[in-house]
């Protein structure tokens, strides 16, 4: 009964103070982890490019959902189970489904935050925060703001949660913290097969891979990275998210923009677009930047040449929840 008091306790702490913005989810074996609550939005309230209703990180499986909620912290794992808790050395060297297998271990509704997921907070972000998040990019500091530091853990990393409140989604200490820069992180939700972009249309986190559908846009790299419906060059490159280009004359779904695939007038997130589109390649997303990356990390910056078994020191990932 102490225990129950304890966990009751420390959830109604972490909602008062930060006035309902965070709250406490138990795992199956009953470990605390930190999540935010993000309030669901509607596509017409960032921008009228994206379309209008439900951003689609709300919607799962055709069922609308008032929120979603998103590790407050990268994951550690204990027991097992993917947690999200301040002040640890984030989860490192973990491959893609071993990242997914843990936020699911942790019970129903965990999983790995899906690229959905990512988009919706960083287009959040854009428009309501005021240019923020930066974070970790260059050994324990900010690149461009350099008397911003976090708490030394290891190599370059820094413990979660330890930097300032710019540092957080919403520039205020009750913020999603580290989405940029101190590892990168896997997203679940999207993959680059052969250069195709395949997707879930909406947030279902649980749909088997075989079942994601082939969007119909193509990654071609023939001058830096464009989204076209034919691919001119197979090769691997980058370039600032701000400068990927369709194709002239080929009209993307507007899911990729969306999906922060595609760049969004008047928004000029920070972050580097890389992109494999050989042929037989499988790439999965990892997104955000590691603490060495300057300024190629941001919440737009996203590694598309990474194959599922890849594991480093500079790369984690987070939980998310729906219920």
């Amino acid at each position: 009964m102490t225990e129950i008091i304890i966990q009751d306790d420390l959830c109604k702490q972490v909602e008062s103070d930060s006035e309902g913005r965070q709250t406490i989810l138990r795992t199956s074996k009953g470990q605390a982890s930190y999540f935010n609550i993000i309030p669901a939005f509607n596509l017409e309230d960032i921008s009228p490019e994206l379309g209008t209703g439900l951003h689609p990180a709300f919607v799962v499986g055709g069922i609308k959902k008032g929120e979603i909620l998103i590790g407050t912290y990268q994951a550690v794992i204990r027991d097992g189970e993917a947690v999200s808790v301040p002040n640890q050395d984030p989860e490192n060297c973990i491959n893609f489904d071993a990242a997914r297998s843990a936020c699911s271990a942790a019970g129903t509704g965990f999983h790995l935050m899906t690229n959905w997921e990512w988009a919706a907070v960083a287009l959040w972000s854009q428009k309501y925060a005021l240019g923020y998040p930066r974070g970790n990019t260059e050994s324990g500091k900010s690149h461009s703001h350099t008397k911003e530091k976090g708490t030394i853990s290891k190599y370059g990393r820094t413990l979660t949660g330890s930097g300032p409140a710019s540092w957080r989604h919403d520039g205020t200490p009750f913020g999603i913290a580290d989405l940029v820069g101190n590892v990168w992180e896997w997203n679940d939700g999207l993959k680059l097969c052969n250069g195709k972009i395949i997707m879930p249309t909406d947030n279902d986190f649980s749909l088997p891979e075989n079942q994601w559908p082939d969007i119909g846009s193509i990654i071609d790299l023939a001058n830096g990275v464009q989204i076209s419906d034919v691919i001119t060059n197979r090769t691997w490159t980058g370039r600032y998210f701000k400068d990927v280009t369709v194709k002239e004359g080929y009209e993307p779904p507007v899911a990729l923009k969306q999906a922060l695939l595609s760049p969004l007038a008047g928004f000029i997130p920070d972050g580097y677009f890389w992109a494999d589109n050989n042929e037989g390649f499988e790439a999965l997303p990892i997104r955000g930047g590691g603490w060495y990356s300057g300024d190629n990390a941001g919440v737009a910056a996203l590694r598309l040449y990474d194959g599922r078994s890849i594991a480093s020191d500079a790369l984690g990932f987070r939980p998310a929840f729906i219920g």
